[in-house]
C-alpha cells in the first residue's frame, strides 16, 4: 500500500512538474491569454498554488490587466522552496501592477523587496529597471513632491517658481479643462516631473524636454512650459486610443488645448513658410518642412475643424489621424483643405 502511495505521489507531481513547464514555456513565448486560460483550469484543483498563481499573475500584466493580476500575484509570494525567484518576480510585477492603479508607495517597496532578495539576476535588473522607469528612484526621490487631485508634482527645485500654489492649481485648472472635452478616466494620478535644467533632463532621461508617456501618466516638463501640452497628450490617448498618428493632428491637438491665449490662427500665419507650402505634404511629410512647423500649423487647423464641423467629426480623426481617414470624416475635404490653406496665407 505503501509503494502504491508512494507511486501515486511521484506521478502527481511529475504532473505537476509538467504543466508548469508548459506554463513556463507559454509565458516565454508570450502566449500570456493561453497562460490565463490553462492555469486557471489548474488553479480550481489547487488554488494556492505559488507558482502557478505567479505566472498568471505575471501574465495578466503582461496584458495591462493590473488589477485582475494583483490577487494572483499575492499568492505568488508563498514561499517555494528551492524556488525563491517565484516570490521575487511576484513582488517585482506586484509593483508594476501597484504603480499602474495608483498605490505608488506599495508598488516602491514591491521593487525595492524584489530587488533586496537577489533571487535571480534577471529579476533584480527588472526591479531596478522598473523604478527608473517610473522614475521612482533616488536621484527623484530627493525632489519635492506636493499633489492636487489629479496630479503629483515632483519639483526639481521649487525656487525657480514664484507662486508654487498658483503654479500647481494652473496645472489642475487646465487638467479639468482638457478632461472636460476628452473625458477620460485614468488608473492613477498623473506624476508631472517640472525640471529646473533642461540639461541635466536631457543627460539623464536622453531626450529633450518637454514629453509625456499615457502609458505610465508621466510628463516630463521645463518649469515654464505651458500648462496644457503634454497634459492633453496623456488624456488623448487614454479617452480616444489612437489607432494611427500623424504629427499634425497629434501635435496640433495639444497645442490647440495647451491653454494660453493666443490666437491658433494668428501663431500659424507667423509661422507660414514664405516658400510654397500644401497643408497634405506637411501631414504626411513633415520634416520636408521646417522643424515644428506642425505644431502651430497642427494647432490652428485642429481649431478651424472643430469650429467648422464640431467634436464628434475631430474625435473620429483623431482616432485614425490619416488623411485617408480625414477624406472618409469629412465629405468635403479638399475644400476644407483649400479654405483652410487661404485662411493662413492672409
Amino acid at each position: 500500500m505503501r509503494h502504491i502511495c508512494l507511486i501515486i505521489l511521484m506521478l502527481v507531481s511529475f504532473s505537476i512538474s509538467a504543466q508548469m513547464k508548459d506554463l513556463g514555456h507559454l509565458f516565454s513565448k508570450g502566449k500570456h491569454e493561453k497562460v490565463i486560460e490553462k492555469g486557471l483550469v489548474f488553479l480550481e484543483q489547487d488554488s494556492e498554488n505559488p507558482e502557478v498563481n505567479s505566472v498568471v499573475g505575471r501574465s495578466y500584466i503582461a496584458l495591462n490587466k493590473y488589477e485582475e493580476g494583483i490577487p494572483y500575484l499575492k499568492k505568488g509570494l508563498m514561499p517555494v522552496e528551492k524556488k525563491m525567484f517565484v516570490m521575487a518576480w511576484s513582488l517585482a510585477d506586484l509593483g508594476v501592477a501597484y504603480y499602474h492603479t495608483g498605490k505608488v508607495k506599495e508598488a516602491v517597496k514591491s521593487f525595492k523587496d524584489a530587488i533586496a532578495m537577489k533571487a535571480t539576476r534577471n529579476c533584480t535588473r527588472y526591479a531596478h529597471k522598473m523604478l527608473m522607469r517610473f522614475q521612482e528612484n533616488k536621484f527623484f526621490q530627493k525632489w519635492n513632491l506636493r499633489e492636487t487631485e489629479h496630479i503629483r508634482f515632483h519639483f526639481q527645485d521649487e525656487m525657480v517658481i514664484e507662486n508654487i500654489e498658483q503654479y500647481m492649481a494652473q496645472h489642475e485648472k487646465a487638467y479639468e479643462n482638457i478632461n472636460h472635452f476628452f473625458k477620460a478616466e485614468l488608473s492613477k494620478k498623473i506624476d508631472l516631473f517640472v525640471w529646473k535644467d533642461r540639461e541635466e533632463a536631457y543627460d539623464m532621461l536622453g531626450r529633450p524636454l518637454g514629453f509625456a508617456s499615457s502609458k505610465r501618466k508621466i510628463i516630463n516638463a521645463w518649469y515654464k512650459q505651458t500648462k496644457g501640452h503634454e497634459i492633453c497628450h496623456i488624456l488623448c490617448d487614454i479617452a480616444v486610443k489612437p489607432t494611427k498618428k500623424s504629427k499634425l493632428i497629434n501635435e496640433g491637438i495639444c497645442v490647440y488645448f495647451d491653454q494660453t491665449v493666443r490666437n491658433k490662427m494668428d501663431e500659424a500665419r507667423k509661422a507660414f513658410p514664405e516658400e510654397g507650402f500644401h497643408l497634405l505634404e506637411l501631414w504626411e511629410s513633415p520634416t520636408e518642412y521646417e522643424r515644428g512647423l506642425s505644431y502651430p500649423i497642427g494647432g490652428a487647423f485642429i481649431d478651424f475643424l472643430y469650429n467648422k464641423e464640431g467634436k464628434t467629426k475631430l474625435m473620429l480623426l483623431l482616432k485614425d489621424q490619416t488623411i485617408e481617414n480625414a477624406e472618409k470624416i469629412y465629405p468635403d475635404f479638399e475644400n476644407l483643405v483649400r479654405t483652410f490653406e487661404a485662411m493662413i496665407h492672409r
